[in-house]
């Protein structure tokens, strides 16, 4: 029989790294009582405030029902608010509050320590590298830049 080399496939070992990161990140994130796509959306909205919930989505690759769900629920829990948009009163503009922003920066923060974490043994050389590879793979794909599969549904959480 031949030898199983499935293992150390690109395909599999960037499965494996990616399943792993994702639920290391989400157990990080859980301590601050944050789930991914909620920070993804706090991340995207802090890189557009004023936009609408709509171009929010749009960026990030969030079908419309996901998105109303998580922007429901960060603005129960007061982390941001729905303004009138200040050209077009049909639109509602998305603003995170000071209480979201403290919350983003603890995100940011833990995001950072998961990073570096999952380059252990990798110098910044070879980190840069990685990035520019894996962004290639990004590029190439057509998955769009800054567009997470684990916001498309439910199995995101």
């Amino acid at each position: 029989m031949a030898e199983d080399r499935a293992h150390s496939t690109l395909a599999f070992l960037l499965s494996q790294v990616g399943i792993h990161a994702s639920q290391r990140f989400a157990r990080r994130l859980a301590a601050i009582d944050l789930q991914p796509p909620q920070f993804r959306v706090m991340n995207a909205i802090d890189a557009s405030e004023g936009s609408s919930q709509q171009a929010i989505a749009a960026t990030i690759g969030a079908p419309p029902s996901r998105m109303v769900a998580i922007v429901d629920e960060l603005e129960a829990r007061g982390l941001l608010e729905r303004r009138p948009h200040p050209s077009d009163r049909r639109i509602r503009a998305l603003h995170l509050t000071a209480a979201g922003r403290r919350l983003l920066a603890r995100g940011r923060k833990l995001a950072a320590e998961h990073e570096e974490d999952l380059t252990r043994g990798l110098d910044q050389a070879d980190r840069k590298r990685f990035v520019a590879l894996l962004q290639k793979l990004v590029d190439e794909q057509e998955i769009g830049a800054g567009v997470h599969p684990g916001l498309s549904g439910p199995e995101g959480h």
